[in-house]
């Protein structure tokens, strides 16, 4: 299927993925698995209209459309696409959910195009100097203001959720990383780990909603499972080398923070996506009153 907001990659029989296009409505990328009685997708994208195009994309692809949906994370660019799934069940950890349902207002009031209009026109100021990413981004949100309809996970886990099917699939958690609670998806069959945000290839990571210390834990963790291909929640398909890459970025980013003075993002980092976060991630490490708990 085409759409301007992803392409979409197949990775094993049954078992695909939708890699947001620059310049698209989609932002972050999206899993499409064929479990045989049902077909799952995690990350549902920002907006509704890349989720509908997801939705259509997993009807082609897996002959029934979409009643099981996922979210890793709480941030918007993974979820707001969650009204497109609202007949059927949407899972994430059990602390995300917390997160989405007992903030529900004020995320509400922060999707309202009158909300939106002023962040977009404050924005606006900066943008000559933006990212294209969150040009994107925030492009997005301009030109689907009025569409959100703020729709939580239905269900929350915690450790471990299977999902009932014909190929072993599940999500996992170990807590604090990107945020405070970050899932993955991962299907051993096939060897292939769904990461969200918590790897991003050749895009600066967002630590500010995180731990970047207890997050090197976790990538511990993913290496574990051995996965041949990893996709991050932005950028292309990778190996399990995005991850060992994930933490040299990471350590790279504690230890120039440990530093005094104004630290100049390191050159190998530097046509990467969202370079925004690095000075806002080292401002946010160096604001903590101490070492993370």
């Amino acid at each position: 299927m085409n759409s301007r907001h992803f392409t979409v990659e197949t990775l094993a029989d049954g078992v695909h993925t939708t890699l947001a296009r620059p310049g698209g409505a989609a932002i972050c990328n999206s899993a499409i698995v064929d479990l045989g009685p049902a077909t799952l997708v995690f990350d549902t994208t920002l907006t509704p209209v890349a989720a509908q195009d997801v939705v259509r994309a997993a009807t082609e692809l897996t002959g029934r459309t979409p009643t099981v949906a996922a979210n890793s994370h709480w941030h918007m660019d993974h979820m707001l696409g969650n009204s497109v799934f609202a007949a059927g069940r949407i899972v994430a950890t059990r602390r995300t959910r917390e997160i989405l349902v007992d903030g529900r207002a004020r995320f509400e009031a922060d999707l309202q195009p009158e909300a939106l209009a002023r962040e977009f026109a404050a924005f606006s100021a900066a943008e000559p100097t933006a990212s294209q990413e969150w040009r994107d981004l925030f492009g997005a949100f301009r030109d689907e203001a009025g569409t959100f309809r703020f729709t939580p996970p239905t269900e929350g886990f915690e450790g471990r959720y299977r999902f009932d099917g014909d190929r072993p699939a599940e999500l996992r958690t170990w807590g604090w990383g990107h945020t405070e609670s970050d899932a993955v998806l991962h299907l051993p069959d096939e060897r292939v780990v769904f990461a969200g945000d918590l790897v991003m290839v050749r895009n600066h990571p967002s630590v500010g909603s995180g731990r970047p210390e207890h997050w090197l834990e976790v990538l511990s963790e993913i290496e574990a499972l051995r996965p041949e291909r990893v996709v991050p929640g932005h950028g292309p398909v990778a190996s399990l080398d995005a991850v060992a890459e994930m933490r040299e970025y990471l350590q790279t980013l504690l230890t120039e923070a440990a530093e005094p003075g104004d630290r100049p993002m390191p050159h190998r980092y530097a046509a990467w996506g969202f370079g925004e976060s690095w000075k806002e991630s080292i401002a946010f490490v160096r604001s903590r009153p101490g070492p993370s708990p």
